[in-house]
């Protein structure tokens, strides 16, 4: 009987680098939202996914790499909470799902990751790109919602674009007490926050 001889294993399925771009800013953006962007390394993506340092480098400076674990997450958020206030149809009713999606104490992960792009920004050329692009991507889908609220008549003639960048102002300035939400009730200054919105579009945002 002849002696059977071994198969080494099969190698593993080398991804595409698309697929495995992919991947990497995938797991670098939930280390950025769980324990922040300081946090976002090869090293610690690279445990992440059970693969070498070296092979994140391959495919991302460490500017690069934040700023894509930025974006990634970034516009995840955005798209779920903008699909969301879409369903509704109504502009008026489209806007108080994104302040309310906004004001929930759950978006307090997002608003710290924010804060830390903030800060971090101003020594990454890369991570500072992107943050301009999403602040931008921010107010260009809120005025799309605004301008169809003023072309179906359920929104006064303002400015949609000056609105958008007001209420986004404001919005980020709530960013701030992402911090300290453990400590501190920010529930009056939601409601002046949405009295100010209201004043901007020149309607009630109420029930």
């Amino acid at each position: 009987m002849a002696a059977m001889t071994s198969r080494p294993p099969p190698a593993a399925r080398r991804k595409a680098p698309e697929e495995r771009r992919a991947e990497l800013i995938e797991a670098a953006s939930v280390i950025a939202l769980t324990d922040g962007l300081d946090k976002v390394t090869a090293r610690r993506v690279a445990a992440a996914l059970g693969v070498f340092p070296g092979l994140v480098d391959h495919y991302f400076t460490a500017d690069q790499l934040v700023a894509a674990a930025f974006a990634h997450a970034a516009s995840k958020e955005r798209d779920e909470l903008f699909a969301q206030a879409e369903a509704a149809g109504d502009p008026v009713i489209q806007i108080k799902r994104l302040m309310s999606g906004w004001m929930l104490p759950d978006h307090d992960d997002v608003g710290l990751m924010w804060l830390d792009a903030w800060q971090a920004c101003r020594h990454r050329p890369a991570l500072k790109d992107e943050v301009a692009a999403q602040m931008d991507e921010d107010v260009r889908r809120l005025a799309q919602v605004i301008q169809l609220g003023i072309d179906s008549g359920d929104l006064p003639d303002v400015v949609a674009d000056t609105a958008a960048v007001q209420i986004m102002s404001l919005m980020d300035a709530l960013l701030a007490q992402s911090v300290m939400s453990d400590v501190f009730d920010y529930s009056d200054t939601r409601a002046l926050v949405a009295a100010v919105v209201e004043q901007i579009l020149g309607v009630d945002l109420g029930e």
